[in-house]
């Protein structure tokens, strides 16, 4: 699949706009160097991108709104001596509502001598980004050739389908989401949003869905902020990566209804008709929009390294007072 969209690049039939998207250490990244490296230097030489005034790469931190308007600016514009310009979006996912919806007009008329690469999770963009890109995704096999691996494996059909499904046709994410510990944390995690979004905020429920048991010694000034485990031999810590999966766990079930709400895509979430149907009905696109960029914001600030607990609870918090 990649070396189809490298030889389109080469071709010069590629679309202007492009999303690679897939798991982290697909090799996301790599690959969208390597098409702007084809698009900009006319080689598969992506080191060379170092010294290329016509490539520009942005999201690896903070993004401001400023900053991609004027990036948009200079997109609109021919390359430096002539050339074609190539600017490659990391970790799109994580850009703002705001940051996607200027972005939109761009990837509607991109520049003819421009190539914009979007990479990351497709969970966390905008199905108006979505639809507007070529999708490139690293490790993913069709859906029904995802479940056919499943069946195989001892699965049964329906389920087989639905985890294909809930994993966008990548195997490897299929089998780890359908273990009996994922479905679990899954499971619980889904509680934990509907309480969170209709009853209450479940601070404790949550901190306890991610909290485990680190190897570290407690410190020897015995100050500390994390709640400490029994015997002092270890301390209850906030798991970053889990923490991290019930966010995004949180975003695909609000795409989801934001999909529902503007009527494209299937739901991903096929087994939480309801609970979508409930947050489609109650919120209005724009809330739930919102809701997403700061359910996102939050993955950010934790890759970031944020307390992990401290995030959590901000995020659960505005979760509730957002059905006010």
């Amino acid at each position: 699949m990649p070396n189809r969209l490298l030889e389109a690049i080469q071709q010069d039939r590629a679309s202007h706009a492009i999303l690679i998207s897939g798991p982290e250490g697909s090799g996301r990244r790599e690959l969208a160097r390597r098409c702007a490296a084809l698009f900009c230097l006319g080689e598969d030489a992506p080191k060379r991108l170092i010294n290329c005034p016509n490539y520009y790469e942005i999201g690896e931190n903070a993004v401001k709104v400023d900053d991609i308007r004027t990036l948009l600016s200079s997109a609109a514009m021919q390359g430096f001596n002539g050339g074609q310009r190539a600017f490659v979006f990391v970790n799109a996912q994580r850009m703002s509502t705001q940051i996607q919806n200027t972005l939109l007009k761009t990837l509607e008329e991109p520049h003819s001598e421009t190539m914009l690469i979007l990479t990351g999770n497709e969970f966390g963009l905008l199905p108006t980004i979505r639809s507007r890109c070529v999708i490139e995704r690293l490790g993913a096999g069709s859906i029904e050739e995802t479940a056919q691996a499943l069946v195989t494996d001892g699965m049964l059909a329906q389920e087989a389908n639905f985890y294909a499904t809930l994993s966008d046709g990548i195997l490897s994410r299929a089998r780890a989401y359908a273990t009996e510990e994922a479905r679990t944390f899954r499971a619980e995690a889904i509680r934990i949003l509907e309480r969170a979004i209709f009853e209450y905020a479940p601070f404790s429920d949550a901190a306890d869905l991610i909290t485990i048991l680190s190897a570290e010694p407690e410190p020897d000034d015995g100050i500390d902020d994390e709640p400490k485990a029994k015997g002092g031999k270890k301390r209850k810590k906030g798991d970053v990566q889990l923490a991290l999966s019930l966010l995004t766990i949180f975003i695909s079930v609000f795409q989801d209804a934001l999909n529902e709400k503007l009527r494209v895509l299937s739901p991903r979430n096929s087994d939480q008709t309801i609970l979508i149907h409930n947050i489609a009905s109650h919120f209005t696109t724009a809330r739930i929009q919102g809701i997403i960029e700061m359910l996102s914001s939050s993955q950010q600030k934790l890759t970031a390294g944020a307390n992990v607990y401290l995030t959590l609870d901000s995020a659960l918090a505005k979760l509730f007072t957002e059905n006010g």
